[in-house]
């Protein structure tokens, strides 16, 4: 069985607990701040202001004016500064996510098992997992480690998640900023409305 990514060296005693499953503070690699989750202006007022009444059920929606130039730089901006957010884990951020998916199945008494066993849940979920960012698997894991899994109405904090469960609640926690910068990819790629 192959090692997947490099061991992590022990807490020392007396110090703090890194924030490896906090909500993405030690994951973020690539960035020093996150952006906002929401930008009035690119995400309410100028929607609000361009987008076209008539939502297609199929194909794009359309403007009903074009973009100023003001408008268009602020999308642009927008959109540059949501596209990181969104990118896959890279091999720097392996054992970032394989830290936050350990801690998560610790905290569940049947995942206690052989460490053949647990090598191997850990690559097949990892694998799973390379579209998304090292921040949302993070949130996603601290949140069931904290919640446990919501099924059939409650939370169960008994049994571990399956891999669906895993996914959806990664996409949950990058909903927002994958919705936003949806929008400004829309916008700036949409066509103007014919009178």
């Amino acid at each position: 069985m192959k090692q997947i990514g490099t061991v992590l060296p022990p807490v020392a005693a007396g110090s703090r607990p890194s924030q490896r499953a906090s909500g993405g503070t030690s994951l973020s690699v690539r960035r020093s701040t996150n952006p906002p989750v929401s930008n009035r202006l690119t995400d309410v007022e100028i929607p609000r202001a361009v987008w076209a009444n008539w939502i297609p059920d199929d194909g794009p929606r359309q403007l009903r004016r074009a973009l100023t130039v003001t408008e268009r730089n602020a999308l642009e901006g927008r959109r540059a500064e949501l596209e990181p957010m969104l990118e896959p884990f890279t091999p720097a951020e392996l054992d970032h996510v394989v830290l936050a998916l350990s801690d998560m199945f610790g905290g569940f008494t049947s995942m206690r098992q052989g460490d053949e066993d647990a090598a191997a849940r850990l690559d097949s979920v990892v694998r799973l997992l390379a579209p998304f960012p090292a921040w949302a698997i993070a949130k996603a894991c601290s949140y069931i480690q904290m919640n446990g899994v919501y099924r059939d109405g409650k939370f169960d904090r008994r049994w571990p998640p399956n891999d669906p469960e895993i996914v959806k609640e990664v996409r949950s926690a990058m909903q927002l900023y994958a919705q936003q910068h949806s929008q400004a990819v829309a916008m700036l790629s949409a066509t103007v409305e014919e009178k």
